[in-house]
Order: C-alpha cells, then sequence, then structure tokens
C-alpha cells in the first residue's frame, strides 16, 4: 500500500501520465479535424455578399478568366515546339478534357450554392486536410498568376513604346543583381497596373462585372478577326505542311505534349464557382453559365488557332507573338497593330478576374477557420472583402515590381491537374455513400443484392482505397507511357504488356467500384456514366501531367505542398479549441489509472 501511495504522490509518474494522454487527446483532435467534412444544405443561400450576377454574367466572366495568355502565347509555343499543324488536334483534346473535367464542377455547382468553388466540394466530400491543401494551392496559383499576368501585361504595353519604359527604368533605379526570384529590374508598369486593378475590384462587384464585361466583348472580338482573317488570307497548304514533315511532324507523342500546354489555355471556369453566393439562382446559373462559357471558348480557340496555321508556316511563327507574326509573314501590318490590342485587353481582364477569384478564395477559407479570419470581413457598402482584395492586391503588385516567378507557372499547370483528379475522385466517392432506399425498385433491390454476392472481397475495401489505388496505377501507366517508346512505331514489347496490364487493372478496379455504387438521388445535374467517364478523367489528367511536368516543378510543387502541411498543423495543434473541456482528465483519475495499472 505504501509503494501505491508513493505512486499517487509522485509529481514526476503524474506529469508524465499526463503528458501521454494530452498528446493522445491532441493527436485524436487533430485525426477528426483532418477527417471532418462540412455539411452543406442546397437550400442554404444565406450571404453578406451582394447577389447580383446573372447566368449571362457569369458567363461572360468565365470567358473573360479563360481568354488571355493561353492562347495569345502558348498557341505559338504548342505549334512550334510541340505539334506543328497537329496543334489543332492538342485543341480539340484539351477542350475535351476541360469539358470532362467540368461536368464534375457542374455536378458540385448545381447543389452546392456556396462559394469557393473545388476547395468548397473537396471539404464536404473528403475532409478539412484535402480541402486544405486544395485550397492553398489554389490560393498560391492565384498569387503566382496574378503576378506573372502583371509583368505580361506590362512586357506588351512596353512593346507598344519599344521598350522605353523599361530603358528608362533601369536608366534612373539601376539593374538589381540578388539572382532568383528577384527580377533584373523593377517594373514599375507592373506595379501600377495591378493598384489600378485594386482600385476597380474594390468598388464592387457591379464595376467588376461590366469592366470584365467590356474587355471580354473585345477579346472575344479580336479572336473573331484572327478567325476571319485566316480564311480570307490564309494557304490551306500551311495546314498540309508537306514540305516540314506533315500535319504531325512531331508524332502522336507531340500531340500529346501539345495539348498539355493547350489544357492551361482553356482554365478560367472556376472563376463561375467562385462567384456562387454573388449569383442570383446559384444552382441554375453556375452549371449552365459553365456550360456555354466552354462551348465558346472551345469555338474562338479552334477558329483563331486554324486561321493561325493557315496564316503562316509553324517554322515562322513568333513564339513570343504568335498571332501578330501571322500577319506580319503576310505583310498585313493594319491588321498586326489591331490583334495586339487583344493581349493587352486580356490580361487585363485575366488580373481583374484573378484578383477577384483570389479575394473570394481567402474569403470562404477564413469563414471556414482556415485562414486569417480578417479575410473574411466584407465591407457594408461595396459588400466585398476588402481586407483581402486590399492586402491581397498589394502583395501582387509587390511581388510584379521585384520578383520574376515564371518558373511558377509549372507549378500552377501540376496544381490544376491534380485538383481535376481530386474533383473527379470526388465524384465516385460521394456516388457511394449515396443511399435512398425509397428511390429503388424491387428489381433494383436485388440486383444490388446479387452484386454484393459475387465476391465477399469486395466488401473489404472502401471505394477510397479503390480510387487511390487506381490513381497510383495510372500514374505508373503514365510514366511507363511517357518514359518508353510504346506510342512508336516500332513501341518496346516489353512496356506495351506492361502498359495492358496496368489497363486491364484500371478497368478491374473500376468494375468493383461500380458494384460498390449506389444510386444517386436528387433533381440536380448528375454526372453520367459514373464511375466509368470518372476513371477516364483520372487518367486522362494523369497523362497530361506526367507530360507537363519537370523534375525541377515536382521539386517546387512538393516543397510548398510540405510548407502547406506545415501550416496547418501549427494552425490546427495551437488553436484554442484544440483541448475539448470534456476530455480533460484530472490528476486524481490519472493517480487512479497508475493504481490500476501497477496493482
Amino acid at each position: 500500500m505504501k509503494s501505491r501511495r508513493v505512486l499517487l504522490g509522485n509529481p514526476l509518474m503524474i506529469s508524465a501520465t499526463m503528458t501521454c494522454l494530452n498528446m493522445r487527446e491532441r493527436c485524436g483532435y487533430l485525426w477528426y479535424r483532418m477527417t471532418r467534412r462540412k455539411t452543406i444544405e442546397s437550400s442554404d443561400t444565406t450571404t453578406a455578399l451582394n447577389r447580383y450576377l446573372s447566368t449571362f454574367h457569369l458567363t461572360f466572366m468565365g470567358v473573360g478568366a479563360t481568354v488571355g495568355v493561353g492562347i495569345y502565347v502558348l498557341v505559338g509555343v504548342a505549334a512550334k515546339e510541340y505539334a506543328g499543324p497537329g496543334m489543332l488536334i492538342s485543341f480539340i483534346l484539351a477542350g475535351i478534357v476541360t469539358l470532362m473535367n467540368a461536368l464534375c464542377f457542374v455536378e458540385f455547382g448545381s447543389r452546392i450554392p456556396k462559394t469557393g468553388g473545388s476547395y468548397t466540394y473537396v471539404y464536404e466530400s473528403m475532409g478539412e486536410i484535402m480541402a486544405f491543401l486544395v485550397g492553398w494551392i489554389i490560393l498560391l496559383g492565384y498569387l503566382t498568376s496574378g503576378a506573372i499576368g502583371c509583368r505580361a501585361w506590362s512586357g506588351y504595353f512596353d512593346s507598344l513604346f519599344d521598350g522605353a519604359i523599361h530603358n528608362k527604368t533601369v536608366d534612373i533605379f539601376g539593374t538589381i543583381n540578388l539572382g532568383p526570384p528577384f527580377s533584373h529590374s523593377l517594373d514599375l508598369v507592373a506595379f501600377c497596373f495591378e493598384l489600378t486593378v485594386l482600385f476597380i475590384v474594390s468598388l464592387g462587384i457591379h464595376a467588376s462585372a461590366k469592366v470584365n464585361f467590356v474587355l471580354s466583348m473585345v477579346s472575344i472580338s479580336v479572336l473573331l478577326f484572327v478567325t476571319i482573317m485566316g480564311f480570307i488570307f490564309g494557304n490551306i497548304e500551311n495546314v498540309i505542311n508537306k514540305d516540314h514533315g506533315g500535319f504531325f511532324p512531331f508524332g502522336v507523342k507531340g500531340v500529346i505534349v501539345a495539348t498539355s500546354a493547350c489544357f492551361y489555355a482553356f482554365q478560367g471556369f472556376d472563376v463561375i464557382c467562385l462567384s456562387a453566393e454573388e449569383s442570383k439562382t446559384p444552382l441554375k446559373s453556375i452549371p449552365r453559365a459553365i456550360l456555354f462559357e466552354l462551348i465558346i471558348v472551345t469555338l474562338l480557340y479552334a477558329g483563331s488557332s486554324f486561321s493561325l496555321i493557315m496564316l503562316a508556316p509553324v517554322y515562322l511563327i513568333d513564339t513570343k507573338a504568335p498571332i501578330p507574326s501571322a500577319f506580319a509573314v503576310n505583310n498585313i501590318q493594319w491588321a498586326k497593330y489591331v490583334v495586339t490590342i487583344g493581349p493587352v485587353l486580356g490580361i487585363s481582364n485575366l488580373s481583374l478576374l484573378n484578383l477577384y477569384s483570389t479575394s473570394r478564395h481567402a474569403y470562404c477559407m477564413a469563414n471556414d477557420g482556415l485562414f486569417l479570419k480578417v479575410f473574411g470581413v466584407v465591407h457594408k457598402k461595396t459588400q466585398v472583402p476588402l481586407v483581402g482584395v486590399m492586402s491581397i492586391g498589394i502583395f501582387v503588385a509587390l511581388s510584379s515590381l521585384f520578383l520574376d516567378i515564371a518558373d511558377l507557372v509549372q507549378f500552377n499547370v501540376l496544381g490544376l491537374f491534380v485538383i481535376n483528379i481530386i474533383i473527379s475522385s470526388n465524384i465516385v466517392i460521394l456516388r457511394s455513400r449515396t443511399s435512398d432506399s425509397s428511390a429503388v425498385g424491387d428489381s433494383e433491390r436485388k440486383t444490388m443484392a446479387s452484386k454484393c454476392q459475387i465476391s465477399k472481397i469486395i466488401d473489404k475495401f472502401s471505394v477510397v482505397f479503390l480510387i487511390f489505388v487506381l490513381v497510383v496505377i495510372s500514374l505508373m501507366a503514365s510514366l511507363l507511357i511517357q518514359r518508353t517508346p510504346v506510342l512508336s512505331s516500332q513501341p518496346n514489347i516489353t512496356a506495351l504488356c506492361t502498359v495492358i496490364l496496368f489497363w486491364l487493372l484500371i478497368v478491374a478496379i473500376s468494375f468493383i467500384i461500380k458494384l460498390k455504387l449506389k444510386p444517386p438521388t436528387g433533381n440536380s445535374f448528375k454526372v453520367p456514366f459514373v464511375p466509368l467517364l470518372p476513371v477516364i478523367i483520372i487518367t486522362t489528367n494523369m497523362m497530361l501531367l506526367v507530360y507537363a511536368i519537370d523534375l525541377d516543378g515536382l521539386i517546387t510543387f512538393s516543397v510548398l505542398i510540405l510548407i502547406g502541411l506545415v501550416i496547418y498543423l501549427v494552425l490546427i495543434i495551437f488553436s484554442r479549441d484544440v483541448m475539448p473541456r470534456e476530455t480533460v482528465i484530472s490528476e486524481e483519475e490519472v493517480g487512479l489509472m497508475s493504481l490500476e495499472q501497477e496493482s
């Protein structure tokens, strides 16, 4: 008994036991936070923001956020360095992949009337840790895209004055020799341009929507002008490209690489999802706007890229200014100056919508407690998250003034593919959770019962685990295709057989997932052919991801994701409510637990 009294009163033993319990409680709470999901009712339309946007506004916001650097710059790189005239096929494939990805967003957007886009959708279906990582990737993508867009706008604007602004800036302020990521010189034009964008967005959604509509119409007009001029002055022989390798001078592999590049040019419809709380009828307007926007952009891209190839042979295209150079080849100087307006206004619109999207994204994360709360404060008069707009705008302005972060473009591309894979996986996961016994007839119940009897092993695997395995196999198959001559005229037989084996495994896993899914419920839009279509989306995005990334980009992405994880863990571990009161154990209870263990 004496030893027990000593144990009960031993402060070192009590302290050690309390520490173990505290650590266990903290780990338990951390796991709870990482796996908890956000509950959103489709009827919940409460918001502090101004519901002003219609389907028309949302459509042209999507067009404005999409038509920009992608078509004005990447089209030249895709044609001259990757695919030649086959770039036309690349744009069509990129459009199809984007449309498939958009269907998943349409399903989420048709039943979740909240701002946040991919972040909110993942939070509702996969939990907080995945939502934070997706939100972190998107936030970094917006910030880097904003700075890169400002620098691109500055370059185009300065080219109208033959570089006089840049030369004068260097004469006055000199050069910067600090190395990457710092630029060699200050970019005052980019800085002033972002401040102008900041002022417009701060005025409210009315001003932003009106300016966006005007700029979008001008950009659309420029691309229509390019399309018409191509059919008037173009030569179909440039498309055939008989003397320089034909329609596919770089082979099928070149088309796939170009598709990865062209895919970036189609991104921008996420701004529609981020506008849910400022839409009058989000459950109807968001799905319609996404589809309308993609149809408009695909037609514009197909027409303008085809006309570009007709106007100039691919080997004469200037990758820095592809469309103006095509007119210069044909000595149509006046048209060259007309199309120069397109990139300037297109990037202006992109920068405006980028700041708008970033502030709304930060607003959503702040309201969920995963970002600084001040970013969730809405100004009463303008009904915009003014602190977020000002803070992000000033950060982007300073970044564009001092930094040259063009190397982070690959991070944005990789992030897009990763998010699309996650969103399409979510569709399958949600189908496995959906159940409504009243909506299932007797025959369907018997069919489901017979499927469940096919194999008891199937029930031991969760859909989440199966999706994870499928993603890993898709990655392995894509790497094998990218690194071995599987797609050549003389393929490696061993590699080809291995790829076929991987695809058979993907088919088998898809069949198992199909057996575990439940019939969808509700009247909102549903992605068809689940899990077939989501599996196609996953494998396609994985293939494009592998062809788009290199080792440096992968390292950058991994480091930034690790930083995000550290930030999340710090936020959770040191949050004030990390130790729920009902789980606190008294010192007396610790002593009793120690006595029981001793006896």
